[in-house]
């Protein structure tokens, strides 16, 4: 018989508990967890007896294992402490196994089959999660029968484990509460990839994670999101966060998402925006969804043609625009009809003092607001665009538009005709 300095919890669940005078004081039913540390940290051991539920603290826990793998759980000390448990303590059995985590190196949803606890600095910790066959194989007694066979074909049967460092837990319990720990792991991806994540996910555990991010990040996922689940999203929060994160979507994102919902919800959510924005998306919502006007984007940048290069430049610096609308700058004259387009390369490379309009494209070719979508993507298809700018009827600037939105539009509404 040896210590054992880690185990996996199936392998000792519903074992004998031994006091250190070798008596039975029960069963091990489950681990009660403190996810307040970098790993989570056993606290005490469920130990049933017939009907009876005991809670011991787990300071004096001992594992020992013989020579066929078999675990003898100890509590290795005299003077058994024996405590009461709190509301909302967090069970491993009951609240974590077959849930659902994130595998956050590998991008993706996984289910808990077993869990891997080792003793680290004096205390019993979960190291690993097990999301292989093999886990749920052991945790229902076949472990060794698939161990045989494998061995019979000459095949590997090897545990399926994610550290600790890479799990991202998502809910816990019966009323799946939050956890205590952070959703920091996860906000270290990009928005495509959570939301990716989010698609897979339980309806619960998706609120629970979407409503774990920051509005910023919230706004960027809601991007990405398809849009039934958007709209679920949507629905689960107050008023007020809603408008938050809309206001600070793209204001073309915004309208889509605004179109699939109730025009009493829509309307609400509207009102608590800034005017600005508010009157933006309002705009949007009134183009047909087959027209340009409709996914259009109403940020990008403007200058008048005798601004100067430097003068530009320090605009920029100042301003800071996404990448995707810093391309190219529109100049317009005084009543925003377009007159042409620069590079930022243009900008940057050109003498400080050089007017814009000696670096304008005054061919740039443009759509209007009212133009079909699919006509709009033949163009740009043509010409190699990635971009263009859109026009009302009396040539004023009123958007942008790439390719790349098109596309996705026209991908939508072929499923919804479908």
């Amino acid at each position: 018989m040896t210590l054992s300095n880690s185990f996996f919890f199936s392998k000792c669940m519903h074992q004998n508990v031994f006091t250190v005078a070798g008596s039975v004081i029960g069963k091990l039913n489950d681990l009660i967890m403190d996810f307040e540390s970098h790993k989570p940290t056993v606290k005490a051991i469920e130990i049933k007896n017939g009907s009876r539920l005991t809670y011991i603290s787990a300071d004096n826990l001992e594992i020992q294992k013989d020579n066929d793998e078999k675990y003898i759980i100890k509590i290795n000390t005299s003077s058994i402490v024996v405590i009461s448990v709190p509301e909302n303590e967090f069970f491993l059995a009951r609240d974590f196994l077959d849930k659902q985590i994130v595998d956050i190196n590998g991008k993706k949803v996984e289910r808990v089959n077993d869990v891997r606890i080792g003793r680290i600095r004096g205390h019993w910790q979960l190291v690993a999660v097990d999301i292989g066959l093999r886990g749920l194989l052991r945790r229902l007694g076949f472990e060794y029968l698939a161990i045989r066979m494998t061995n019979l074909f000459k095949m590997e049967f090897r545990n399926k484990l994610i550290y600790w460092d890479n799990v991202q837990p998502l809910t816990t319990g019966l009323n799946n509460l939050q956890l205590s720990t952070s959703m920091s792991k996860l906000k270290t991806l990009h928005a495509a990839d959570i939301a990716d994540i989010i698609e897979e996910l339980d309806r619960q555990s998706q609120i629970t994670l979407f409503q774990s991010l920051d509005d910023e990040k919230a706004a960027e996922v809601l991007e990405e999101i398809e849009t039934d689940v958007q709209v679920s999203l949507l629905e689960t929060l107050p008023d007020e966060k809603a408008s938050d994160i809309l206001e600070i979507m793209p204001s073309d994102e915004a309208a889509d998402i605004l179109e699939e919902i109730s025009d009493d919800r829509a309307e609400k959510l509207l009102i608590q925006m800034e005017e600005e924005t508010s009157s933006e998306i309002r705009e949007l919502m009134e183009y047909d969804e087959k027209t340009v006007g409709s996914v259009m984007a109403k940020d990008f940048l403007t200058f008048l043609p005798d601004e100067t290069a430097s003068k530009a430049i320090i605009y920029l610096r100042e301003n800071k625009p996404k990448e995707d609308i810093s391309r190219y700058v529109y100049l317009v004259n005084s009543k925003n009809k377009l007159i042409g387009a620069v590079t930022l390369l243009d900008i940057v490379t050109a003498d400080p003092d050089i007017k814009l309009y000696n670096l304008m494209d005054a061919n740039i070719k443009s759509v209007r607001d009212e133009d079909k979508i699919d006509r709009v993507m033949e163009l740009m298809q043509k010409y190699n665009l990635a971009a263009l700018p859109v026009t009302d009827e009396n040539y004023e600037l009123v958007g942008i538009t790439s390719l790349n939105d098109l596309v996705n539009e026209y991908i939508r509404l072929r499923r919804v005709v479908a």
